[in-house]
């Protein structure tokens, strides 16, 4: 079988290399002569095939966590030989040329953008080298223009401070650290001054809620991921509880509350038990998102306003939100018409898919669980980020998860198809949570792909044949299998195989947070409570192991950090592969789209609240007749009711 899906290839005397379109071919043929008659469960009675099928990762030393994570691939309808011919999938792709683009920008490593610092030098050896330097830049430019892919900086967010490192900007050679790392100690001395107390609300008390406000995917579902699962973890529960004892009130922890739609209804029914004194709101505003975040943003200033306005001696309502709210953005024209103070930027050279390191997330989580806790989870990304530039593709956690997936989606799929030649439209794969700490991964896994796999395929020659072998295939969606399987278990009497992919942590972090009741800790305390507790945990388990495939991780925040960055590489490393540009820049046209359909709708609203539409007059064909009347009669009822509260 080697000899005969090797003869597409020329063969050297240090491998065997294929162009993308040889590497698509022997996959389908393989997907169709060779795999498509075998049975899983005869699969895993191959002890070799299981061991060779199933990674390991220990965390670095210098991390100083023994964080492990490991991935079984073992359940999934392949061969060693089949990942053999995904790996070279990988490296007719350019697989780790582009890995060690993503770690430096569009930089040649060999030849580095030089330092803005050092441009400054009028000396004439100085402008020779600047010189050679700008054509080296113009050569790298050049050939990004010619892929159309401009690698995003998302690595550079994660990057430990105070080891004098660089990731130097194309435009002007500035090295990027160097504004994060401050934002990190700005972050670090705010959240820590609003956790002592030392920056309370205007009536003097301490902020003990945080609302987060977005209409943005990625972030704010791994801000969600991230805090249910550190809700969950002894170490930041600490942090979270840090200086919140108050006599006769017992233990009180911070919280944060998610607002991610304009509806005033869900506002109210938030922040319902929220005390607005002790409570900030942090607006996370991202490109194409601004008016609805706004608008979302506004019911809770308002809600803040009517409730502080002449507490504390303050009446001004520039001073209230000064005190109760802040701003994390990307858009610098927003940003400056709020207090420099109270707003965070999103750096320029990170794409929103990827912002899940910036203040988005790490201002929330540092004033609720303390640096220490932010620090770990940056720390995680960053582990992951080490081993996936330096390992093997062989070995790569992300790069295997990677092209597991582009195997289910456009060969496993296919070749089980009865019409080969019929265009692939894979339903997705299942993400099942089976412990609570996991519950909020898959929303963000669903966010992250569907912004950086879901997009059109490049035009440029250096895609256009991997393009040829792929226009059979799509990006699946993600769906989310509920907690402990609510949704996959349908999947046993359905008669399509949909790839699963199930996630727990080995710790079951039992009693943390005072997650058991009082009368269940007395049992504990009594003959066969704990063993009645271990027999649940054990019994869990083997459901997780007798249900499916899996990953099994252990959370806390080192390890959120490295689950965050894994689904990052994984998802680049899916896209690249599939001809796709993973790295949106400003808004895209679909939401450009969405936003004039938005402002023709909203016109037409208002023309009909204000008696000022006529039934019969249809200038704007823009919209349906369901559409006209599904709004007529919402702006009649709107109609009426404002006019009886006038």
């Amino acid at each position: 079988m080697a000899n005969r899906s090797s003869s597409n290839c020329s063969t050297t005397s240090t491998s065997t290399t294929c162009t993308a379109t040889q590497a698509w071919a022997i996959l389908k043929r393989h997907a169709r002569d060779e795999i498509s008659h075998l049975r899983l469960i005869e699969l895993c009675q191959d002890n070799f095939r299981v061991s060779s099928l199933v990674s390991v990762y220990n965390a670095s030393p210098l991390s100083k966590s023994n964080s492990m994570l490991m991935v079984d691939l073992s359940r999934q309808r392949m061969t060693i030989e089949t990942l053999n011919h995904l790996l070279q999938l990988a490296s007719s792709r350019g697989i780790a040329k582009f890995i060690r683009r993503l770690s430096w920008g569009p930089n040649d490593p060999d030849n580095p953008i030089l330092p803005s610092r050092l441009r400054h030098n009028t000396n004439t050896s100085t402008n020779t080298r600047n010189n050679k330097v700008n054509k080296q830049q113009k050569q790298n430019e050049n050939e990004y223009n010619e892929t159309n892919i401009i690698p995003s900086y998302h690595m550079s967010l994660r990057v430990p401070s105070g080891r004098n490192l660089e990731m130097l900007l194309p435009s002007d050679g500035t090295n990027v650290l160097i504004d994060i790392h401050n934002n990190w100690d700005r972050i670090k001395r705010i959240s820590e001054s609003i956790r002592r107390g030392k920056l309370p609300g205007v009536t003097g008390g301490m902020i003990k809620d945080v609302v987060v406000v977005g209409c943005g995917l990625a972030p704010i579902m791994a801000l969600r991921f991230i805090y249910l699962a550190l809700c969950k973890d002894e170490a930041a529960t600490i942090g979270r509880r840090a200086g919140m004892d108050i006599k006769g009130k017992g233990k009180q922890q911070r919280r944060i509350k998610f607002l991610t739609t304009v509806d005033p209804v869900r506002a109210a029914s938030l922040v319902a038990d929220s005390d607005p004194a002790s409570t900030l709101v942090i607006s996370i505003v991202l490109a194409g998102e601004e008016e609805a975040t706004m608008l979302a943003t506004s019911t809770l200033h308002t809600w803040l306003l009517v409730n502080l306005r002449g507490q504390g001696d303050h009446k001004r309502s520039d001073v209230i939100l000064s005190k109760h709210t802040m701003m994390v953005t990307g858009n610098k024209d927003l940003a400056a018409k709020n207090k420099t103070e109270t707003v965070f930027l999103i750096p320029d050279h990170c794409y929103e898919p990827y912002t899940t390191f910036t203040s988005a997330s790490i201002l929330p989580l540092s004033i609720v669980f303390g640096w220490p806790t932010v620090s770990a989870f940056l720390a995680g990304g960053h582990d992951i980020d080490s081993h996936f530039v330096d390992t093997n593709p062989r070995h790569n956690l992300p790069v295997l998860l990677a092209l597991t997936d582009i195997w289910n989606d456009c060969l496993q799929q296919q070749s089980s198809s009865n019409n080969s030649t019929s265009t692939n439209i894979n339903a997705g794969r299942i993400v099942t949570p089976y412990t609570e700490s996991c519950a909020g991964y898959p929303a963000f896994v669903a966010a992250l792909e569907s912004q950086t796999c879901g997009r059109k395929k490049q035009n440029s020659s250096s895609t256009k044949q991997s393009q040829q072998s792929t226009s059979s295939c799509c990006s699946s969606m993600v769906i989310d299998g509920g907690l402990h399987g609510t949704y996959d278990q349908s999947l046993y009497q359905a008669s399509k195989v949909t790839p699963s992919e199930l996630i727990m942590t080995l710790d079951s972090q039992l009693g943390v947070n005072g997650s058991l009741t009082s009368s269940q800790q007395q049992n504990n305390n009594q003959k066969g409570g704990i063993e009645d507790i271990h027999k649940a945990q054990d019994a869990l388990i083997v459901s997780l192991f007798a249900h499916a495939d899996g990953l099994a991780f252990g959370l806390d925040a080192f390890t959120c950090g490295q689950l965050v960055a894994l689904a990052e590489h994984r998802a680049v490393i899916k896209a690249w592969i599939w001809g796709i540009d993973p790295f949106p820049r400003g808004v895209e046209t679909k939401t450009m789209l969405r936003s004039k359909r938005t402002e023709s709708l909203k016109n037409s609203l208002q023309k009909m609240i204000s008696n000022e539409d006529d039934e019969d007059d249809d200038e704007d064909e823009t919209l349906n007749l369901s559409t006209k009347t599904i709004l007529r009669h919402y702006a009649n009822m709107a109609r009426s009711q404002r006019t009886y509260t006038r």
